[in-house]
């Protein structure tokens, strides 16, 4: 009989500790593994099963119109689910209900009613939603709806592209903040009302009062659409808005490209203004002291010639010794770049800038587009610039910064939303403005325009044609015509800009867009 040495005794002793020592790192690791590694899965599963983690959803706010009338408000939905474990009737009677309810629903979600049929598949969402009443009548085991919501528009189209580019605007104002609840469910998946549930509460939306006039809004959409038939034009867009808050009463663009367009013309398309930028030159001569009303163009007798530049006419025919009211009512380019000259480099760029004609304005629209600054003026571009040419603007800068003739002097940005309004910036002197309303009253009355105007409207405004720049040239049958004014020239009820886009028959501004001015002013002077 052997006897165990010392030597075996501690080898055996040593296989003890290194087994001992590897089924505990063993079981250490598997413990890391199911409880560091796995266990946020396994946490999500438990939560996953014996939890239900649903979204509530805020109270949308509405778009408003002037008179309060909901152009945009969100109407609660309801997305249906089947969850095969919980139902207590068979699937073709459950469809029979459903499409008793909602017909064509089940038609509508083949696929969806096919996945059912795999016994791996316990739950199924059908495309579609249902309102309150329908989902009331499908209260039964194993369908669990969802509450969704859509955006409805109960004026149709009216002025729909503004509106959806108002919610996205103010979209965190007007959609709220969805809010989360966490319940304990049991095996049915009904929650269990004895345990303790989480909940994150939701933030309703807040209504936006806009400045949008409904029968306005009608009246400036068919005007236009007439218009651009008539004129056989590419587009017409036109804008109104409240001379001194500057709210935005109306604003409607129309293609004869039927293609949906959601972009906003007033906004996004650039123009040279023409004529119609003629007027704020004169105030900017007058308010910076470098003419007075007394000023008589000497040099209108004959073309301006600047370097090999030569500067004529519109009809090529001249206007000896004309008075600044004749310079506008005749539409003087030869005057305008006398005067232009006077006012100097240096105070066109200051006005210009102070009637951010070089600037975004303040509009609660997206998908604004602006003309970068010129780092370079040369003499020919400021000759140019007297009668609306060499410059690029968007329609609301151009009826904003007009507009000012209309507030005294005073610089407003358009916008929709009532409960904001911007700070006005004084750009003219109220004396300069009564001598440019002066002026634009005598233009008025004095020229072809007289002939469309009713007897009872009193208006300032100004025509203009901008010729078309095509692959750097100027195109001789393209066209844009324009007409902006406000009415009456005192205590004014609105200002308003049209815009006729290469149109077909008529190519001048006050054959085109200043018919459709005068048509749109007779209609809304009541009403405002």
């Amino acid at each position: 009989m052997s006897k165990n040495t010392p030597s075996t005794n501690n080898n055996r002793l040593k296989a003890v500790n290194l087994t001992i020592i590897f089924a505990f790192t063993i079981v250490m690791a598997r413990l890391f593994y199911w409880q560091i590694i796995m266990g946020p899965t396994i946490r999500a599963d438990n939560i996953s099963q014996n939890s239900k983690l649903q979204k509530i959803l805020p109270k949308t706010g509405k778009i408003l119109s002037s008179d309060n009338f909901p152009l945009s408000l969100g109407v609660k939905a309801y997305k249906l689910s089947i969850y095969k474990p919980n139902l207590k009737i068979n699937l073709n009677e459950l469809f029979k209900k459903i499409d008793k309810i909602k017909p064509n629903t089940i038609l509508n979600n083949n696929i969806q009613i096919n996945n059912l049929n795999n016994p791996q598949i316990k739950w199924v969402t059908l495309n579609g939603t249902f309102d309150q009443i329908q989902k009331q009548q499908l209260t039964i085991p194993g369908i669990e709806f969802e509450e969704s919501s859509f955006r409805y528009y109960p004026e149709g189209n009216l002025a729909k592209n503004i509106i959806t580019n108002l919610e996205s605007f103010y979209r965190r104002i007007l959609f709220g903040k969805t809010g989360f609840s966490l319940s304990s469910i049991d095996g049915t998946g009904q929650t269990i009302l004895t345990k303790r549930n989480w909940r994150q509460s939701e933030t309703d939306g807040q209504d936006i009062k806009t400045s949008l006039n409904r029968q306005v809004q009608i009246i400036l959409t068919d005007t236009l659409t007439k218009g651009l038939e008539i004129y056989q034009a590419k587009s017409a867009s036109g804008t109104i808005i409240d001379p001194s808050t500057g709210l935005i009463i109306a604003m409607s663009s129309i293609q004869s490209d039927t293609t949906p367009n959601n972009n906003i013309d007033n906004i996004s398309n650039l123009f040279e203004p023409g004529s119609i930028f003629k007027p704020l030159v004169v105030a900017m001569a007058l308010d910076s002291k470098k003419i007075d009303t007394d000023f008589i163009c000497s040099d209108c007798s004959k073309p301006r010639v600047l370097g090999q530049y030569t500067i004529n006419n519109w009809d090529n025919t001249f206007h000896p010794n004309s008075t600044l009211s004749d310079i506008i009512k005749n539409s003087d380019n030869i005057g305008m770049s006398n005067i232009i000259q006077r006012l100097d480099k240096d105070n066109f760029i200051k006005y210009f800038h102070a009637l951010k004609l070089d600037s975004k304005s303040e509009i609660d629209l997206i998908g604004e587009s602006i003309s970068p600054p010129k780092k370079f003026i040369a003499d020919i571009d400021l000759a140019t610039a007297s009668f609306g040419q060499g410059l690029a603007v968007n329609e609301l800068q151009m009826v904003q910064a007009f507009n000012t003739l209309a507030n005294q002097g005073k610089l407003i940005s358009g916008h929709f939303n009532t409960q904001i309004l911007p700070s006005p910036i004084n750009v003219f002197s109220p004396e300069t403005v009564i001598k440019v309303i002066d002026i634009l009253k005598y233009a008025v009355e004095n020229s072809a325009i007289k002939s469309l105007k009713p007897k009872n409207l009193e208006v300032c405004a100004k025509s203009g044609t901008a010729q078309i720049a095509i692959g750097g040239q100027y195109s001789d049958t393209n066209t844009i015509g324009s007409y902006v004014g406000f009415s009456p020239c005192t205590s004014p009820k609105f200002t308003m800009i049209i815009t006729i886009n290469q149109p077909q028959k008529g190519e001048w501004g006050s054959s085109t867009a200043a018919p459709l001015w005068f048509e749109i002013a007779t209609k809304i002077s009541p009403l405002l």
